[in-house]
């Protein structure tokens, strides 16, 4: 009974750690992304009811499946925590930085960009909405395990994170097709072109992800070995 309520332990405190990464991460990006438009001075690339969407929506969904994400193979191979340990520990801080940098990075180049080339204010909102969008729903599946990589784990294990995803996509695209939606969250439909960027972008942000992971774990398994 001991040894079944520490594992529970274990698995409630990482699947906390893990929506917390999640949301911050969302929502530290929509910060950054607002700010730096500001300091920049050109046109806001979200509006007001296109950020409550995604945090209350289009993100409602993987949030609540990370409830239930499946304990990762080595939870009770792990040492105790320290007593004094944060939850939000400094790899999270700097996953959570670096998730919104690299975002917002692509998204105000290409706003830029496509404002540059005489895109319509709409048509670029549309782009920034669901470009947000996308991006957590892809790297929702990252940030499943903060200890291991990607490639290492049963990606779609959870089954209501799959589900949730799926779900997530499906009222994004009703935001953007579905006439009524359209003039609620002022949006257009996207071109097939419009979606391979976003979906080109998504992919190169959650290969930075993976990237800093292993750095991560890389540096802890070092610091263990000279420490032992």
């Amino acid at each position: 009974s001991i040894t079944a309520a520490v594992r529970e332990g274990r698995v409630i405190f990482d699947n906390i750690r893990k929506i917390i990464v999640y949301l911050m991460s969302d929502s530290f990006s929509e910060i950054i992304l607002i700010a730096g438009a500001i300091m920049i001075g050109i046109p806001l690339p979200l509006l007001a009811v296109q950020i409550l969407w995604i945090n209350l929506v289009t993100d409602g969904f993987p949030n609540l499946a990370l409830t239930v994400e499946p304990a990762e193979a080595d939870v009770m191979q792990r040492p105790p925590r320290k007593k004094n340990e944060p939850v939000v520990n400094g790899e999270m801080k700097m996953l959570i930085f670096i998730i919104g940098i690299v975002t917002d990075i692509g998204l105000l180049a290409l706003f830029m960009i496509l404002l540059g080339n005489g895109y319509d204010i709409v048509h670029l909102r549309t782009v920034m909405f669901t470009a947000l969008a996308i991006d957590s729903l892809f790297y929702v599946f990252s940030v499943r395990s903060l200890r291991h990589s990607i490639f290492r784990i049963k990606l779609f294990q959870n089954k209501w994170l799959n589900i949730a995803v799926l779900a997530g996509l499906a009222v994004q695209i009703a935001a953007v097709y579905v006439p009524s939606l359209q003039s609620l969250f002022s949006t257009i439909a996207l071109s097939g072109t419009d979606w391979l960027v976003l979906i080109g972008l998504s992919l190169f942000k959650l290969v930075v992800i993976e990237i800093t992971k292993e750095i991560f774990i890389v540096m802890k398994n070092r610091k263990n070995v000279a420490s032992a």
